[in-house]
């Protein structure tokens, strides 16, 4: 055996036997770290899975995504005829493959009606994506001919496993997808969501099947995402100039023939963005996701800090313990090198151990955190989570470091230390290194408890503000009862008359006081629609600083949700298409629109939507946090309906109420009676505004957690410090009180001295605290980054901490007896 991996051998033996001498210490070590380590691998973990690994499919590094983009930078999907332009003409992919979004559609399973996201592929789908089946077979090329696909179906793994049980009998099984038959003929494998990594489609369909087939022929509908793989030797910078060398005819040649000029030059001026999709793509549960877990991995590397400062404490005063002995050696011939690598041996080993009970708690932990961040989301969030090679390496390299870290200290002890002074007994300097080093940890720990507490403190703060935060409309009192068509539900129905007699019959149920429908969910955050708005009269490009979201509403909408017409008219039945078009604008958009005037009777465009270009403004409407609770500046245009019949087949219903929990029953029922749609869920809209704040309310609540835990090794590190500063100064003390000091004063003595390493703490933490909480300043609400109250209570806090933690060693350095003191050696 090589002499290095003898010593290495010798220095591990010794590491084990001192561990099984100090079993507690290495309980509270191991523990200590599995925790830290534990919930930071937990939050990487999750970072991983969404954004950083790449897509479980053969070469997903090869994989690019092409994407039109409007000049207002608005990304958009291709229409069926432009993606197959793309395909004919393209020269640098060894297969381009489409995929739609994932539609929520009805299915009917058993005769039961249940909710399932579907999306369309084509026939090179899951062949470009190297992907096999879990069970049975995947949609071919034959099975999506351009003029109409075979009715078949792919189930998703999870959606296989809780609707059917994992029943391999399902293949050949007919479904009914809003009405129409289809076969299942395969179910994919576990994990597998294509280019969505953590939003899997429960059924994949051919993308000329169905309803999908409707839209092959239509140039304006914009529904299919396309995916690249490219040939050997291409570039992404080769690729996306060959596409955009004739992306233009493509532009042209697909272009809706019915286009007015604005939306055809809009169009036509569409480019093309080709980047890698190696990592799938999933922008909007992405950026959900990132936010909060940025800011939590920066409380729990902090935390980790803290533990870490706290174990290397506690292994410095062990070391002290120690230091006869290994002065002993010293002299004995062995090398201080040899001393610390032994110290770093055992702090590698203890910080091993923990990372590999780290490893368990962040499988749970990871599982947990998801959960609470989409708590009541509409879609199940599906990651993998399994460790892979990153988050092995993440635990791995916080084991190391924080082996460092701990080891960091007492090995600086042993390299500045005198042994001779040591085998003579020179307390005085051996308790003043220690304690000067001790105190320097204590100080950094208290610093960065400070900055934990502030942030939590501001975080706490900002989802209070929202808590009590007035909307400007009503909350308690309204119900919103998402709809969803039955298959069928609309056929041959004018739409309007059934709205009008749907609305009218929820508003005559016993204990309603009034309904409406509107093509909206509050709050909508990004879901709305949303465009530049102008006034029609000016022949000037829109403003951009009048973006803003259109809301199609029937009448009753503002008296439902108690939102006041502060000028004008309000909407009624009588606004339907053959009457002229008109708009109620929100405050805020109407001092935009006319900043000096009365913008009654002005006529506004909207976008590039041909039947929204010339709208009478006809009132103004009370501004209301209907789309966003944290931007009070969020610009609406309402339009009435009636005259909007396309657009008023999705939406809800909001139906107010004096005891909103007794007509829900009824107003489903009465919804269901109708026999056109049915009712997802109904909840109060302080329901789902406080839903809307599931990330906020995680992310203060797990960040106050890994502050008072900080403020709590804070605390203890300090008690642990005063009490053997008091125990080294026991013959000091009792000649102090020998002497005529009075035991208040030594009471004093000690406690002063704890209140000075909190005040040293919270000075130093104060501009560390200042600077970090500019990074979190984007998720607070109603508070700044640098609230003074936040701060004082936060110091307030750790003060008291050390008032707490000197006064239980101060008392017992008051009840010495000097000459048991005296002797005390």
């Amino acid at each position: 055996m090589p002499l290095c991996m003898q010593t290495l051998r010798q220095d591990v033996l010794c590491a084990v036997r001192l561990i099984r001498h100090s079993p507690g210490f290495a309980a509270v070590t191991i523990l200590t770290l599995a925790l830290g380590i534990g919930a930071n691998t937990a939050i990487f973990s999750i970072l991983d899975a969404l954004v950083l690994r790449i897509l479980p499919v053969w070469q997903a590094d090869r994989l690019v995504q092409v994407t039109p983009i409007y000049r207002n930078g608005q990304t958009v999907p291709l229409s069926f005829p432009m993606f197959q332009q793309l395909q004919d003409n393209q020269r640098v992919f060894s297969a381009l493959f489409g995929w739609t979004g994932s539609f929520r559609r009805n299915l009917e399973v058993d005769n039961a009606l249940v909710l399932a996201s579907v999306r369309g592929v084509s026939g090179n789908y899951y062949s470009a994506l190297g992907a096999t089946p879990g069970l049975g077979r995947l949609v071919g090329s034959d099975d999506a001919a351009a003029n109409s696909g075979a009715p078949i179906a792919v189930l998703g793994y999870e959606f296989w496993e809780h609707q059917f049980g994992r029943d391999p009998g399902v293949i050949g099984r007919v479904i009914l997808i809003e009405g129409e038959p289809f076969t299942i003929v395969g179910v994919s494998r576990k994990w597998f969501a294509g280019l969505t990594p953590g939003t899997p489609p429960d059924i994949t369909i051919p993308i000329t099947a169905g309803r999908f087939a409707t839209l092959t022929s239509n140039r304006a509908s914009l529904w299919i995402f396309a995916t690249g793989r490219l040939r050997e030797g291409v570039t992404i910078q080769q690729a996306g100039a060959q596409l955009r060398s004739f992306w233009r005819e493509v532009l042209a040649a697909t272009a809706p023939t019915t286009l007015p000029g604005q939306r055809l030059q809009s169009w036509l001026g569409m480019e093309l963005e080709v980047n890698s999709a190696a990592t799938g793509i999933n922008a909007e549960l992405r950026s959900r996701f990132e936010r909060p877990l940025h800011v939590l991995m920066g409380v729990v590397g902090l935390i980790l800090l803290v533990a870490c400062v706290n174990l290397a404490n506690m292994t410095l005063a062990r070391v002290t313990a120690r230091s006869r002995e290994m002065s002993v050696r010293v002299a004995l011939g062995a090398t201080r090198l040899h001393i610390v690598r032994q110290l770093l041996v055992e702090s590698l080993l203890l910080s091993g151990l923990g990372a590999l009970l780290a490893l368990g708690l962040a499988v749970g932990g990871s599982h947990l955190l998801v959960a609470m961040i989409t708590e009541g989301a509409a879609t199940q969030v599906i990651l993998d989570l399994r460790p892979d090679w990153r988050v092995f390496g993440f635990a791995a390299s916080a084991a190391v470091g924080t082996a460092g870290l701990i080891a960091f200290a007492p090995a600086w002890q042993m390299l500045r230390q005198d042994p001779a002074d040591v085998l003579r007994n020179n307390q005085r300097t051996l308790a003043g290194t220690v304690g000067w080093l001790s105190k320097v940890l204590i100080v950094t720990q208290i610093a960065a408890s400070l900055v934990l507490l502030v942030g939590a403190g501001l975080l706490l703060r900002t989802l209070e503000a929202l808590r009590s935060l007035d909307p400007q409309f009503q909350i308690r009192s309204v119900v919103q009862v998402r709809l969803n068509p039955r298959p069928e539900g609309f056929k041959n129905v004018d739409i309007n008359s059934y709205r009008k007699q749907l609305v009218e019959a929820v508003a005559s149920l016993p204990g309603v006081v009034s309904a409406s429908f509107a093509g909206l969910e509050i709050p909508a955050e990004d879901t709305g629609w949303t465009d530049t708005v102008s006034v029609a009269a000016v022949d000037l490009p829109a403003d951009a600083t009048r973006v803003a979201n259109l809301v199609i509403v029937s009448p009753g909408f503002f008296q439902t949700l108690g939102i006041p017409i502060i000028s004008g008219r309000n909407f009624d039945w009588t606004d339907d298409e053959q009457h002229p078009r008109v708009a109620i604008v929100d405050n805020n958009l109407a001092r935009r629109l006319v900043p000096a005037g009365d913008v009654l009777g002005t006529r506004v465009r909207f976008g590039v939507q041909p039947e929204l270009q010339e709208l009478q403004v006809v009132g103004v409407a009370r501004s209301a946090r209907l789309i966003s609770l944290r931007d009070p500046n969020k610009l609406v245009i309402y339009v009435p309906a009636p005259q909007h019949r396309h657009y008023s087949e999705l939406g809800n219903l909001f139906v107010r109420a004096q005891n909103p929990a007794r007509v829900t029953r009824a107003v489903e029922d009465e919804i269901r009676s109708q026999g056109r749609e049915y009712s997802i869920d109904a909840k109060t809209l302080e329901d789902t505004n406080d839903q809307a704040m599931v990330e906020d309310r995680a992310t203060a609540m797990l960040s106050s957690l890994f502050a008072a835990l900080a403020l709590s090794l804070a605390g203890i590190g300090l008690f642990g410090l005063m009490s053997y500063t008091v125990a080294k100064r026991t013959r000091e003390i009792g000649i102090r009180m020998a002497m005529g000091a009075q035991r208040t004063a030594i009471l004093q003595l000690v406690l002063v001295q704890s209140l000075l390493l909190s005040a040293a703490g919270v000075m130093i933490g104060t501009p560390c605290a200042f600077a970090a909480t500019r990074l979190v300043a984007h998720m607070l609400f109603g508070v700044g980054p640098d609230d003074p109250l936040t701060f004082a209570i936060a110091g307030i806090a750790l003060l008291a901490v050390g008032a707490v933690a000197g006064y239980w060693p101060a008392r017992r350095a008051m009840k010495i007896d000097p000459m048991a003191a005296l002797r005390w050696e």
